[in-house]
């Protein structure tokens, strides 16, 4: 009986810390729904949609999605609730046109996922890139690259890595940078964003893992998760740190 006894224990240990992980967890979501707020997206022939994020974190709290280059128009999808159509996209992804959304952490905290609803329209883009910055104080690495389609899809990315306090600064944060290309014309359509993270522990470090795969067919800069330059070898290596090194190609 006694293995046993000890078995029901560590079981019991087991699903107490998966329940503590999941208290723990904090989600942003911009859903630009009809409620009235600081910052409003309108246009003439669409709705009215709050482009600020839903709820107030004290210690995990996004900021307004900016649309750089871009012109946007809610229309309704549920009662209460839009989808911003945004225009003016490219053939080719381009650096003076994209959806930037950020948040703020009081503290080192895990990335635990990022989801993104969205679809295109009237032929509009079909190529949407997704670059990530954990690190405010260094550059957006690239984290998805994949196809756009007419359906209404939920892109979900996870193991993200953690966000950490850059030297100089008193939070973390992240921001997230959406390009949606390969049309001169239709809409990208944004449903919803949503992103979730839990605290995470001083000095313990995960990995960034490859996403997607690069596109075949589409020649694109190689780097690693910090962003930097990683040649023609690619794989898991370890840093002069110490810490977990994932070169994306």
């Amino acid at each position: 009986m006694e293995p046993l006894r000890l078995h029901l224990i560590t079981l019991a240990l087991f699903f107490l810390g998966c329940s503590s992980t999941h208290a723990q967890q904090q989600t942003l979501s911009w859903n630009w729904t009809n409620t009235v707020c600081g910052d409003m997206l309108n246009c003439n022939t669409g709705c009215s949609a709050c482009n600020q994020p839903a709820g107030f974190l004290p210690n995990f709290y996004g900021v307004n999605a900016a649309w750089l280059g871009l012109s946007t128009c809610p229309q309704p999808t549920t009662t209460g609730d839009n989808a911003v159509f945004s225009e003016g996209w490219t053939s080719a992804p381009n650096p003076m046109k994209m959806v930037m959304i950020g948040g703020i952490a009081a503290g080192p905290m895990t990335l635990d996922s990022i989801v993104i609803r969205h679809h295109s329209a009237d032929q509009g883009p079909t190529w949407l890139r997704v670059s990530l910055k954990r690190d405010l104080s260094r550059p957006a690495v690239v984290v998805h690259e994949g196809p756009i389609t007419e359906q209404l899809t939920s892109l979900v990315l996870s193991d993200l890595g953690i966000l950490e306090i850059p030297e100089g600064y008193t939070a973390a944060g992240f921001q997230l940078r959406l390009q949606a290309f390969g049309s001169d014309g239709g809409a990208w359509v944004l449903d919803a964003v949503r992103v979730t993270a839990s605290p995470s522990a001083p000095g313990i470090s995960t990995g960034l893992t490859e996403l997607s795969g690069k596109p075949s067919g589409r020649t694109e800069p190689v780097y690693d998760v910090l962003g930097r330059p990683a040649g023609d070898l690619s794989g898991l290596g370890i840093s002069r740190t110490g810490k977990r090194r994932i070169v994306v190609e």
